[in-house]
């Protein structure tokens, strides 16, 4: 196909023409790469026609990306002619010829003696192939219709050869009266129309050979290995060689650092490969998306749900069976994670698709790249304990897929029974247990045990661990309506997310309890721990936790100057618009209000302590207010 375009290029170039070329196509997709290294090296080797010195054509390439005017053009097409003149300060003021070169303090024909060229040279086209791109990005004070004149007069007075590369669909928006308004100017100026299409594998192998195959040996190998996965997903995003090459740089910095890592691990020696197949299948998409200017900051944590899921959404997430039986009459607008999950998210696999803060981070600009960081991930998603791997992970691992396919049928099931061992010792983390019970009944339970009785001991293993609430809380593998006992493995799903609700719970009333302890013996500290900035207890309502009652017994006790820090504490929490989590607080505040009331208008409270008691009652009425 571009070799066709090439062929009617060349042909133009020979004919007496009086129009321009349009090479057209989406953005990204290698329009301006084809040129640069395909067309040019083509038309340099070229013959000008009826000239007896033979000599050759000159191609140039300007690019009208923020261009104001049509002066700018012309500085760019002399410039490109003569590059010698950048350094010499000249400028161009209008027309195309000798008359109109200003230059200050130099003698024209000299400079361009230097360049072996004349005065003359300058307004003679025949020798001469403009290519003018990105006139879909000029600025918005060039009108279209003028670069079209512009193109008009060159081709038309002037005899040039000038090829426009753009995307016309974006050229049409402008002239945006009707689409007929733009044909009737694109017929003046435009005799011939070609539609690039990029050959996204013969470009991808051109880019890795010259950029990497002598400076980075390993990432060019690595890059040729994985050659078709990288390639489809470009090919699936409108072949956007811009996304390629984003990606490309990026990820370099990103498997060299891995790269550096594995030659001196052996700890994880065997899961090399897997690891960096899962980091390629993370990264690209992101890159994709991010150079796209598709993934903006407020879906950051759409993204991340997608990969980790939620506590309190998971069910929704994994029962594709709702989604199937309730469907609106309407077609559903979906949101960007919906779109995004369909696009790069495999549902046919039971292999989850792991996320990396670290990598994330770093796509989207958010930080620098740190290799400790990842490698800390890395190593939480093997749950590598000190410096080896726990037996049990060892099993779950070479329970895996698909590797444990070629497991004999005995080893299997002994790998099988030792995984299961672990499960009656709770030895797990909450967020495995629904991959064990999938390993355990897997191709169509070919182990014959009996599930009732495997979802019975599941559930009394999993209630004798020890567990940490997880905030993020996904499972190791992608499970849907599709999945082999998909009810059976739910129940144990639900049962994890329940134990870990309970756990939070727990959590919450042992961080209480040490609260109150603290607010008891220490008061200042108390205050500077619940609203030191950028911490979880600044914005979480614990004040609402507590037993109000005992609460004011000992707040009765502190000293006026703590009630006066106390007061200032109120407002600095309860700022204006307060933080929706603290909503619960509320009430704690309305009691304090009537207590704080109730003390003042008591006789027998001593006057010094009224005013102290004032002071937080105003602050406390203040704090109300803020609350919607």
């Amino acid at each position: 196909m571009n070799e066709d375009i090439t062929e009617r290029i060349e042909q133009y170039l020979y004919l007496d023409t009086n129009y321009a070329i349009i090479i057209n196509g989406d953005y990204g997709i290698g329009k301006t790469h084809y040129v640069k290294n395909d067309l040019f090296p083509r038309v340099k080797e070229l013959n000008v026609p009826n000239d007896e010195k033979e000599e050759k054509f000159t191609p140039i390439l300007i690019s009208l990306f923020g261009a104001k005017s049509i002066e700018d053009i012309q500085n760019q097409i002399f410039l490109e002619l003569y590059p010698i003149l950048k350094s010499k300060g000249v400028k161009i003021t209008a027309g195309l010829t000798n008359s109109v070169l200003k230059f200050f303090g130099n003698d024209l024909k000299d400079i361009l003696a230097e360049t072996g060229a004349s005065g003359n040279n300058l307004s003679d086209y025949s020798k001469i192939l403009i290519c003018i791109d990105d006139i879909d990005r000029k600025a918005k004070e060039l009108d279209l219709k003028e670069v079209f004149g512009f193109v008009n007069n060159l081709v038309e007075n002037l005899g040039a050869k000038i090829i426009l590369i753009a995307n016309e669909d974006e050229l049409r928006k402008e002239i945006d009266v009707d689409r007929d308004n733009y044909s009737l100017l694109r017929e003046k100026v435009i005799g011939i129309s070609v539609s690039y299409s990029a050959n996204v594998a013969e470009i991808y192998d051109k880019i890795i050979n010259s950029k990497y195959e002598e400076k980075k040996l390993e990432y060019y190998r690595f890059l040729n290995e994985n050659k078709k996965v990288i390639t489809l997903r470009i090919q699936q995003n409108n072949n956007n060689l811009r996304n390629l090459l984003f990606f490309l740089e990026h990820f370099k910095i990103i498997f060299s650092g891995v790269n550096e890592y594995f030659n001196k691990d052996n700890l994880l020696k065997e899961f090399h490969s897997e690891i960096l197949s899962q980091i390629l299948n993370f990264t690209l998409p992101i890159s994709i998306e991010y150079k796209s200017g598709v993934l903006k900051p407020e879906f950051f944590e759409d993204i991340r749900n997608i990969y980790k899921g939620g506590l309190f959404n998971l069910s929704a997430i994994l029962s594709d069976n709702n989604n199937l039986k309730i469907k609106s009459k309407e077609e559903k607008i979906k949101t960007y994670s919906e779109i995004y999950e369909e696009k790069y998210i495999d549902k046919n696999t039971q292999k989850k698709n792991q996320y990396f803060d670290t990598i994330f981070n770093y796509i989207t600009g958010t930080s620098s790249f740190d290799i400790k960081e990842l490698i800390s991930e890395i190593k939480n998603i093997y749950q590598i304990e000190g410096s080896k791997i726990p037996d049990r992970e060892k099993a779950l691992q070479k329970l895996s897929y698909w590797q444990c396919i070629d497991l004999p049928l005995n080893e299997y099931r002994k790998l099988t029974n030792q995984m299961l061992t672990f499960v009656d010792k709770g030895a797990y983390n909450l967020d495995q247990y629904p991959t064990i019970i999938h390993y355990a009944t897997r191709f169509n339970n070919v182990l014959n045990l009996n599930i009732n009785n495997l979802k019975k001991r599941f559930k009394r293993g999993i209630k004798k661990g020890k567990y940490k609430h997880q905030d993020s809380f996904h499972f190791r593998i992608s499970i849907s309506a599709n999945t082999e006992f998909y009810d059976d493995v739910m129940e144990v799903a639900e049962y994890c997310i329940e134990l870990n609700k309970q756990t939070k719970l727990n959590s919450d009333n042992e961080e209480t309890k040490a609260l109150f302890e603290l607010f008891k013996t220490d008061f200042k500290g108390f205050l500077g721990k619940v609203n030191e900035p950028n911490t979880s207890l600044r914005y979480s309502p614990i004040f609402s936790k507590f037993n109000f009652n005992k609460f004011w017994t000992y707040l009765k006790k502190v000293k006026n100057t703590e009630l006066i820090e106390f007061g200032f504490d109120l407002n600095r929490r309860y700022r204006k618009s307060v933080y929706p989590d603290l909503n619960p607080e509320k009430e704690f505040l309305e009691q304090l209000k009537s207590k704080l009331e109730i003390e003042i208008a008591k006789q027998k409270t001593k006057k010094i302590d009224k005013i102290a008691f004032d002071f937080v009652l105003k602050k406390t009425i203040e704090s109300i207010d803020n609350f919607e």
